[in-house]
């Protein structure tokens, strides 16, 4: 939301973003997982039901603000190419239309191993919570996914070495400090 944010509102972007309003976002979205940690201990069922909520509305977010993300940037480089076509200098459009074209690969790998990584816990948990399917098995099931969901976290450092070369570089200094 943070990246939909700042594209939308530009320059506007400092005076709709500010630490008091982050810091209230943040203490709400902790309070909220607080309480639903503590809800499990009652009615694990609730619980389970708000956290599959809770796991639909956040992937769904992320998805509907990368593909808002997308068609913004795509209208962006077609406004420009348009521009640049007009002006005498072409060799600007390749560079440019390789740079985005970058970029709207590594969101696009970046939301497909989120889509791959949850899809398959919000699966277990649907099916724990609304099915028939208790016992070990299952327990292991939802473990196995859950983990999954934790990995997703994981791979973002690798994506974002891979895709970005000032992070890849960031990375490689930072190593070479600790080692010697």
């Amino acid at each position: 939301m943070d990246r939909l944010q700042a594209l939308l509102s530009g320059l506007r972007y400092r005076h709709v973003v500010t630490l008091p309003r982050v810091r209230a976002l943040i203490i709400g979205f902790w309070l909220i997982g607080l309480s639903n940690a503590s809800l499990f201990f009652w009615k694990s069922k609730l619980a389970f039901t708000v956290a599959f909520v809770l796991i639909i509305i956040s992937v769904s977010t992320s998805v509907f603000s990368y593909t808002k993300i997308y068609r913004k940037l795509r209208q962006h480089q077609l406004q420009a190419h348009t521009v640049l076509q007009g002006q005498s200098n072409e060799r600007q459009v390749p560079l440019n239309i390789a740079r985005y074209k970058k970029s709207v690969t590594s969101v696009l790998w970046l939301q497909l191993a989120l889509v791959i990584c949850y899809t398959p816990f919000i699966v277990v948990v649907m099916l724990m919570t609304y099915g028939r399917m208790p016992g070990k098995k299952f327990e292991i099931i939802l473990d196995v996914t859950a983990t999954l969901t934790y990995l997703k976290s994981s791979l973002n450092p690798i994506f974002y070495c891979w895709r970005i070369r000032a992070v890849r570089q960031a990375a490689k200094d930072t190593i070479k400090k600790l080692i010697y």
